[in-house]
C-alpha cells in the first residue's frame, strides 16, 4: 500500500515520496460512493504524468479516498487518504523532520533566532519532495 497524504491548506497530494500540486474542486460535485454507503463528493483533482488522481470526502462518515484513472480515465485504483488540515500542518511536519530541522522551520516563521544549518536541511527535505518552504511556513 502506498502512503498518500492529501495537504489540504496546501493543495498538494503526497505520493510516492513526493508532492504533486493539484486544484481544488468549488462546486458539490458527486464522487463515488462510499464503503458505509455514503454519497462522496470531489475535493480535489490532481495530474500525475498519464495518471489522474480525484480525491472525494464522504458527507457521512468523513472518510477520504484517492481514485487513480489511467489516461483513457478508466479507474486503476481505490484507496483511503490521510488528510492534513491546517491543525495537522505541525504534527506532519514534525513527522517529515528532525526535531532541530523543525524548530529552526518553526523560529524562522516566527521572525525568530534559528539554527541557520537545520533551517537549510529543512527548506532542502522539504524541497525535494516538492513543497516551497515560503508557502509551507505561510501555515505555521
Amino acid at each position: 500500500m502506498i502512503l498518500m497524504i492529501l495537504i489540504e491548506p496546501l493543495t498538494k497530494f503526497f505520493v510516492d515520496g513526493h508532492v504533486v500540486k493539484g486544484e481544488k474542486v468549488k462546486q458539490k460535485v458527486f464522487g463515488g460512493f462510499c464503503t458505509c454507503g455514503g454519497v462522496m463528493y470531489q475535493k480535489s483533482w490532481f495530474r500525475e504524468g498519464n495518471f489522474y488522481i480525484l480525491v472525494s470526502e464522504c458527507e457521512k462518515c468523513w472518510r477520504n479516498e484517492a481514485m487513480a484513472f489511467n489516461g483513457s480515465k478508466n479507474l486503476i485504483s481505490r484507496d483511503e487518504v490521510r488528510v492534513i488540515d491546517r491543525t495537522e500542518m505541525k504534527k506532519f511536519l514534525k513527522e517529515l523532520l528532525s526535531t532541530s530541522e523543525y524548530d529552526a522551520l518553526i523560529a524562522r516563521a516566527r521572525d525568530e533566532e534559528y539554527n541557520y544549518n537545520a533551517f537549510s536541511r529543512a527548506k532542502k527535505k522539504l524541497e525535494d519532495i516538492g513543497l516551497e518552504v515560503e508557502e509551507v511556513m505561510s501555515y505555521l
